[in-house]
């Protein structure tokens, strides 16, 4: 018991402290362990004369940065077992070599040499996946001596496990879960946007998922999952790397796009114009000079990029601009996970899982802000768009004050000129005879008293005309109809144009009153000018008004003609209108549009009639 002890206290000692690993009895995953490594700058090592050479203690998992040339590693392994041992070596990174060579030893002596070329295609490739295997057999109470040449192809790399056979092969379905993940939520996320443009034609929506896809694809490259998944082996691959260059340019636009730099202070539009045209050099040196070589310069534009931005964050927190908050949080969360895989992989910091993953996991965050983000702008937008139709609605409505204090005018004439008749008879009469028969005042105050009547009812139509409905409330649709009528009836008439009416509705609805009375006229003004340019001797506008299926529907026709086919489609747009530009401004109807979609939560359709035009309004 006590010589087991101790065999599992200096197994684990060994493990964590040197770069020989005791192989013990029970079966058993090498995770963490230290390996020893010396560098080969020149290529100039061969197996014969790198058993002299310095070596150093590292983790079985990390990174070097800078130009490293070859690197050798070695570890020990001794099994101290009572049994033989037969042992699987994965080298998770390998997929990041241009070649990689194993040479087995024991007491010195070479046993098995084998050389790995990692760019070969896939039929020939020895990878399984993105892992390098190589399988071992160790006696009991025997030594083994692995060196392993790696040739980094750019990044170096490097993750060396051991496990037996089992664990061998449940890692290999197991280890890409985390990082499957990660890319299965961004790719979401480009798809989600993708789909958003397809319905809504929104630019940033497709710079979002462009600038999502492009580290959707570097990332699947990081991870492997290129040649696990897809089999995808060769020198050719690498250029999946020119996906980080592109990446910025696309956040770029997204940018330009959701903030409309344009408006904002000249420097900054200046300043991610020139960002964009230093991202084209990059990919163009890529192209046609060496891709490394703009790989090394994607370092520099990092960093300029991200010193543009800051000054970007800081601009729009000093100008209090609404997205400053969210926009800036997202970004340093994505810097600062990008920031970390970076000194990981350059050996700054030590390699782990968090390390190696933050990068994606920072832009999964500054994806999901982002997302809001643009939820946010967009009811910003809207609020916008909201308050200037609250303003294109009242303009229109102000446009319209004279021709109702026309119609006032008009249609309080008569009345007032008869009760200053009645008046002024009665005075002459008090004058030349003294008095006034009771009868024939009584006659004459009922008289005075139905012109006020009709004054008051005059009123009623036009009082409330200009002031908005604050809350909808139940309302009689045929008194609406018919106060629009009474409000354009001398109009009518004038223009001999007749006004008939067939209402038939079964109830009252909610709605709002001044806003529908708003609507009615604009479509019957409508009308009336249609009969300007109308030959049709007999001018009628006829209103039907009824109930369907719980749905409330007023039909507006006239027999003016009807509306060109080709002006049908776009007759409810702003600013459109067939008439010239002094009889029209092209409100009227799309107000109508506005005021029914977005307030009364109903809808119009224009169509035409053998005879003219028919308007219906469904509530």
């Amino acid at each position: 018991m006590l010589k087991l002890l101790l065999i599992f206290f200096i197994s684990n000692f060994l493990v964590l402290g040197a770069s020989t690993l005791h192989l013990t009895q029970a079966n058993k995953k090498y995770e963490d362990f230290n390996i020893q490594y010396s560098m080969d700058k020149n290529f100039t090592y061969t197996i014969q004369n790198i058993q002299d050479q310095e070596f150093h203690t590292i983790k079985n998992e990390h990174a070097f940065s800078g130009n490293t040339g070859a690197v050798w590693y070695r570890i020990t392994l001794k099994n101290i077992a009572d049994i033989d041992k037969k042992i699987y070596l994965h080298n998770n990174f390998a997929y990041f070599s241009k070649n990689i060579e194993i040479f087995e030893l024991q007491d010195k002596k070479l046993l098995r040499q084998h050389t790995y070329d990692i760019l070969e295609d896939s039929t020939t490739n020895a990878l399984t996946g993105a892992t390098l295997i190589y399988k071992l057999y160790i006696p009991s109470d025997t030594s083994r001596t692995i060196y392993i040449k790696n040739t980094p192809m750019v990044s170096n790399l490097f993750d060396l496990n051991i496990y037996e056979e089992k664990d061998s092969r449940e890692v290999l379905m197991n280890r890409s879960f985390y990082s499957i993940f990660i890319i299965s939520i961004m790719f979401t996320l480009a798809m989600y946007n993708t789909i958003l443009f397809v319905f809504n034609r929104r630019k940033e929506f497709i710079y979002y998922a462009l600038y999502m896809i492009t580290p959707t694809i570097g990332l699947m490259y990081k991870y492997g999952i290129f040649f696990s998944h897809f089999h995808l082996y060769g020198e050719n691959t690498y250029w999946f790397n020119l996906t980080a260059i592109l990446m910025p340019a696309f956040l770029i636009l997204f940018i330009k796009q959701v903030l409309d730099t344009g408006q904002m202070h000249k420097k900054i539009n200046y300043i991610l114009n020139t960002i964009l045209f230093i991202i084209i050099l990059d990919v163009l040196s890529a192209l046609f000079i060496d891709l490394t070589f703009a790989m090394e310069m994607f370092k520099i534009m990092f960093i300029f990029t991200t010193a543009a931005l800051i000054y970007l964050s800081i601009y729009l927190m000093r100008t209090s601009h609404p997205l400053a908050k969210i926009f800036l949080f997202a970004y340093s969360v994505y810097v600062l996970g990008l920031i970390i895989t970076i000194l990981s992989m350059s050996g700054i910091t030590e390699m782990n899982f968090f390390t190696f993953h933050s990068g994606g996991i920072g832009i999964i965050f500054e994806g999901l802000l982002f997302s809001y983000l643009m939820h946010y702008n967009i009811k910003i937008l809207e609020e916008k768009i909201n308050q200037q139709r609250e303003v294109i609605i009242a303009k229109n409505k102000k446009a319209q004050l004279g021709d109702m204090i026309s119609a006032i005018t008009h249609q309080w004439k008569q009345p007032l000129s008869r009760m200053a008749s009645i008046t002024t008879l009665l005075e002459f009469k008090i004058q030349t005879n003294g008095e006034v028969s009771p009868r024939e005042l009584d006659e004459k105050i009922q008289l005075i008293n139905y012109n006020i009547h009709f004054l008051s009812s005059t009123i009623d139509d036009f009082k409330d005309f200009f002031n908005p409905s604050a809350n909808a409330k139940e309302s009689d649709i045929a008194e609406i109809i018919n106060s629009a009528i009474n409000i354009t009836k001398d109009d009518s008439v004038l223009d001999n144009i007749l006004i008939n009416q067939d209402l038939q509705f079964e109830k009252k609805i909610k709605t709002y009153k001044n806003e529908l009375l708003h609507i009615i006229l604009n479509i019957i003004q409508n009308s009336k000018e249609a009969f300007k340019k109308s030959e049709e001797k007999v001018k009628i506008i006829k209103i039907f008004g009824y109930t369907k299926e719980d749905k409330t529907y007023i039909d507006i026709i006239d027999n003016a003609g009807g509306i060109r086919e080709d002006y049908l489609p776009y007759i409810f747009q702003e600013n459109y209108t067939s008439k010239d530009d002094k009889a029209g401004s092209g409100l009227g109807l799309y107000l109508s549009k506005v005021i029914l979609e977005g307030h009364l939560k109903g809808t119009i359709e224009a169509s035409n009639t053998n005879d003219g035009a028919q308007f219906r309004i469904i509530l």
